[in-house]
């Protein structure tokens, strides 16, 4: 499978989440602490505003609307359409305005130094090729620019997490039938993806220092998670995840 086809297979199942994407703790926001909790995360790092920010693979807009709340100007983009119109629809019911249109994370459709920060939530493990992504993250940020990456590691191939994720999507199967966001990806698309079960933090911050920025700063998540299992049935706590982390680094040339 070359990378069309394997992109456009993602963007097909992302397309089939998005129905009930939203309705999953971790995708969407549901208490005002976890809300609270995210604001002072983003906020913590941020240089003057307004500023310019794009959202890559923004999905249902739940990181591009927090900054957009914010006063800045959000941009988002995402290879599913249907998971934008979802973003559009949340952002017309909170009077809030982003622009958004359809995009691929690898190959951003904008000009050089065209943003003041690129944010990105749970997308790192879903690129083919990550450190292209990154390349071109760095092109569309201004000098001093900064990108914000948040990711983590939900399964480190051990055969412990193989039996959690195994026993926590059957279960859910069962009590969740019609929860699109149950379907996963095939062997064949996993194998296209070098970081499948998540990208652990030490991954992430050579990442981006081989494409040129410098680390800023890097704080544990966790506690969000430990936020969001108010609102998770039992058997989907077992499959939580080993890591949640941000990372801020900045372009050079500040």
């Amino acid at each position: 499978m070359n990378d069309s086809e394997t992109k456009d297979t993602i963007r097909k199942i992302w397309d089939y989440s998005s129905i009930s994407y939203d309705s999953n703790a971790g995708h969407g926001i549901f208490s005002e602490e976890e809300k609270n909790a995210w604001t002072r995360e983003l906020r913590l790092n941020l240089p003057p505003g307004p500023l310019k920010i794009l959202d890559v693979g923004c999905g249902t807009g739940a990181m591009a609307l927090l900054f957009a709340g914010m006063g800045h100007q959000v941009t988002g983009i995402d290879l599913s359409r249907e998971m934008l119109t979802k973003a559009g629809k949340k952002a017309d019911e909170k009077s809030l305005t982003l622009e958004l249109g359809t995009g691929d994370a690898e190959y951003l459709p904008f000009p050089d130094g065209s943003f003041d920060v690129v944010v990105n939530r749970h997308l790192l493990w879903t690129l083919p090729h990550p450190e292209t992504a990154l390349k071109d993250w760095h092109r569309v940020l201004k000098p001093g620019g900064r990108v914000f990456i948040i990711d983590g590691v939900w399964d480190d191939n051990s055969l412990l997490s193989w039996m959690k994720i195994r026993m926590s999507s059957g279960v859910a199967r069962i009590f969740e039938p019609h929860n699109t966001h149950q379907r996963s990806y095939d062997p064949t698309i996993r194998a296209s993806l070098p970081y499948a079960g998540g990208v652990p933090e030490e991954i992430t911050l050579n990442l981006l220092k081989d494409t040129g920025f410098v680390h800023l700063d890097t704080r544990n998540l966790m506690y969000i998670r430990e936020l969001q299992k108010t609102d998770l049935p039992w058997y989907k706590r077992l499959a939580q995840g080993k890591s949640y982390y941000i990372i801020i680094s900045v372009k050079n040339g500040m």
